[in-house]
């Protein structure tokens, strides 16, 4: 952030990363255009774009278009940047991302607008390698299926210790390590409720010594992987008031679609490709029940409602 040109390239780099590589939301993600003949290291020209601040619910329901929209975006959008991309804005608070209807698109029938995510303020990324990306992909793959041996395996991996993963899976999820590996779709969400809020702050209080040594040892770039993480998750709580098992349905989605193909890539021989084409088919299987089942409790809480 001492050098507004290196700002200026993450913020093409990053919209490069959606058009490159996840081009089937590229044009639901927006970063300010940067006018690079009057911008210098000291000096940051870009354009003015009018949008809501993602946790304004009331100003982006006036646009006409639905905050949950603009959660599962959101979820995408990062996921994306997180498993697939390895090239991650690392400072997500609401100020930083606004929300307007795609420019292209027209109201539908309803008269909904589909949202765009404005990214700003790109002084704060990190480049995850390969093996950091995999392992921290394979890890979320690992918390969303409620997977306790790979969980522990990919914590490890990613400097927690045999002695803190628990903790470790605590702290990215915000629940104990019983519903973490709670085989319930649901075992994630968070409620907001002033028992969730609660038990996490006694939670916090009873392993302040162990949080600080995990804190300790971690890799700086896991670190900002968990601002970031918290970050989201704030302005998840304030779209839909608690988090939402769609968006750990994404999370799961684009972690575990990451994993196929880093191992596709890494299988030389048919065998191992046979078997990583099986793992797919099994995963798609899985998600597609885990959909069906949201859809369903979506239905009846809809019957419920009316």
């Amino acid at each position: 952030e001492l050098d507004f040109l290196l700002e200026a390239k993450n913020s093409e780099k990053v919209l490069e990363n959606f058009w490159k590589l996840s081009p089937h939301i590229a044009n639901y993600i927006y970063a300010p255009k940067v006018y690079w003949n009057l911008s210098t290291s000291k000096l940051l020209i870009m354009e003015f774009v009018d949008g809501a601040q993602v946790n304004d619910v009331k100003s982006i329901r006036k646009l006409g278009i639905d905050p949950h929209e603009v959660s599962r975006l959101v979820s995408q959008a990062f996921a994306e940047m997180m498993f697939k991309h390895g090239f991650v804005h690392c400072d997500p608070h609401a100020a930083n991302l606004l929300v307007r209807p795609v420019p292209s698109e027209k109201k539908s029938i309803l008269g909904k607008r589909k949202p765009q995510l404005i990214l700003i303020d790109h002084g704060l990324y990190k480049e995850l390698d390969a093996t950091t990306k995999f392992n921290y992909a394979a890890l979320w793959k690992a918390l969303i299926f409620a997977d306790a041996n790979a969980i522990k395996e990919y914590s490890v991996k990613l400097g927690a210790g045999e002695d803190l993963y628990v903790l470790f899976a605590g702290i990215l999820t915000m629940r104990p390590w019983n519903r973490v590996t709670d085989r319930a779709v649901d075992h994630l969400v968070i409620q907001g409720t002033d028992g969730d809020r609660s038990e996490l702050q006694m939670y916090a209080s009873q392993y302040f010594p162990q949080i600080t040594e995990l804190l300790r040892r971690l890799p700086r770039v896991i670190l900002l992987m968990l601002k970031t993480n918290d970050c989201l998750r704030a302005v998840n709580n304030c779209l839909l008031q608690g988090s939402s098992p769609e968006s750990f349905v994404i999370i799961g989605r684009v972690s575990s679609k990451a994993v196929i193909e880093a191992k596709l890539l890494q299988s030389k021989s048919f065998l191992r490709r046979l078997s990583v084409w099986l793992e797919e088919i099994l995963l798609e299987v899985r998600l597609f029940s885990i959909e069906m089942f949201l859809w369903l409790l979506q239905i009846r809480k809809a019957l419920f409602l009316a």
